[in-house]
């Protein structure tokens, strides 16, 4: 009997421990998340601004989160939305990727993109003006595969809007085509945010389904991955990455859409990591630095929050 005693007393000493060790593993684990939100939360600072973050670690699904559902100007990364709208339009035999379209060129905007200094009437593919819309951000692309996707201009604008909702982002909208002041509506949403506005969540939301091939189908998932991954814009997301860190089997490839307006910078993706595959979406908005330069206040705060994020989803457990 007294040798039973000293085993049972010798197993609850090492339940003890082991739930000692569990219970301290866990709160150092809270602690480290905690105070990387409030140092992401700070980065705010930097700009003066505020700022919005959701990112969900794809393997263990661990989720980080700032003002996630707070709505943000996109500026282009509603060019996201867009080009799923116009996937499902050639899903459902509606459109033809490969057809082509005239641009004229009284059609041609400015901002972002090349389209806009080519000589005279464009005729282009349409997954050509597509893949710009997206991977050079081309406003004037951005018009044209807008204007495939309904008659009027609140149909091209609903289409968009009620596919997002197809896909639970009722908070997530396309308000106008790109420098089309003539369109543009006296609402308060309007004066806002522009272009267009989501969160956070909603974003991110986004990304996850496509991650999965739950946009649209695995074919037109794959086929927006692999064009958002020719993204050439490197400024935020993809900045600080530490690319040439990796050990020689190591890799790290992101997936993104960034938008940028005076006050905004902004910039969604998935980044495929060696520890992990992860979403990111980070809003820099209302921020005093507006200059269109490399060292860009909110510009620099969102390539921060994304190294932030990769180092902790990519520590050693």
């Amino acid at each position: 009997m007294k040798k039973i005693f000293s085993l049972l007393f010798l197993f609850l000493i090492l339940i003890s421990c082991s739930t000692t060790k569990f219970n301290s593993s866990t709160s150092q684990k809270v602690n480290e998340k905690i105070y990387l939100e409030k140092k992401l939360a700070q980065l705010s600072e930097e700009y003066s601004g505020t700022i919005g973050v959701f990112a969900k670690n794809l393997k263990t699904g661990e989720i980080i989160s700032i003002n996630a559902d707070s709505l943000f100007p996109t500026a282009s990364v509603i060019k996201l939305p867009i080009l799923i709208a116009f996937f499902t339009k050639c899903k459902n035999g509606e459109l033809n990727p490969f057809s082509y379209t005239t641009i004229k060129d009284t059609s041609k905007v400015g901002g972002a993109g090349v389209l806009q200094f080519f000589e005279g009437d464009i005729n282009i593919k349409l997954i050509d003006a597509a893949t710009l819309m997206i991977i050079l951000s081309d406003n004037t692309a951005t018009n044209a595969i807008i204007d495939q996707l309904g008659e009027t201009h609140d149909e091209k604008l609903e289409f968009v809007n009620s596919t997002m909702v197809q896909y639970g982002l009722y908070n997530t909208k396309l308000l106008n085509k790109v420098f089309s002041y003539a369109t543009k509506k006296n609402t308060p949403e309007a004066k806002r945010f522009g272009l267009g506005y989501s969160s956070p969540r909603e974003m991110s939301l986004l990304l996850e389904k496509i991650y999965y091939n739950q946009v649209i189908d695995s074919f037109y998932s794959n086929w927006i991955i692999s064009i958002m991954k020719n993204q050439q814009d490197e400024s935020m997301i993809r900045k600080l990455l530490p690319y040439y860190e990796l050990k020689k089997d190591e890799k790290i490839i992101v997936a993104n859409k960034t938008g940028a307006v005076d006050k905004s910078r902004i910039d969604v993706g998935i980044v495929y990591s060696p520890k992990c595959d992860f979403i990111i979406s980070v809003f820099a908005d209302q921020s005093n630095d507006t200059r269109w330069t490399h060292d860009n206040k909110a510009e620099n705060a969102v390539a921060k929050a994304a190294r932030m994020i990769y180092d902790y989803f990519n520590k050693d457990k």
